[in-house]
């Protein structure tokens, strides 16, 4: 299952995606042309099958842009907006508070409504167990979501200094 941590890092990766899969066209694009089946120190079939795997994964991240985008879609209006703009900018929390039109400890908790609700949607989804393979099959997002949930459970349980 996916908790609030895990949508919290899915928003981060989201982000991340379409450089990602433009990184594996590239890397497929130079992999051909250099490592070609006229090379030596490659075999053909070795070429070929690193590109199809490549292929297999952007596929997969592709599969996950799709499903994060579905389940925010199912979202109400204002969650869409809040989800929206931590997707597609990196602002400090004031400049959030501007565009949203909000005090700070209202557009905190506008932003954890955001993230349960699309916890319930991914959770709820009929590809829940697409969401949760890719999200454990690639290297990446899992140091994502370790550092996600790292940050939050040290500043959620802080300990109180005397």
């Amino acid at each position: 299952m996916i908790d609030i941590y895990d949508s919290e890092a899915i928003i981060k990766i989201y982000r991340m995606l379409a450089k990602r899969c433009d990184a594996i066209d590239r890397y497929i694009n130079n992999h051909a042309y250099y490592f070609g089946s006229s090379t030596s120190e490659y075999g053909s079939l070795d070429v070929y099958n690193n590109i199809i795997d490549l292929i297999e994964r952007k596929n997969q991240l592709i599969n996950l842009k799709v499903i994060i985008d579905n389940a925010i879609g199912s979202l109400d209006v204002d969650d869409k907006k809040i989800l929206y703009v931590k997707i597609n900018y990196t602002i400090s929390m004031a400049e959030l508070c501007g565009i949203l039109d909000l005090k700070e400890r209202t557009a905190f908790r506008h932003i954890e409504r955001a993230f349960y609700n699309l916890t319930d949607a991914l959770n709820n989804s009929k590809y829940i167990e697409k969401l949760i393979q890719i999200l454990e099959s690639e290297i990446w997002i899992s140091n994502i979501r370790k550092e996600v949930r790292e940050r939050r459970m040290a500043f959620k349980y802080k300990p109180i200094t005397v």
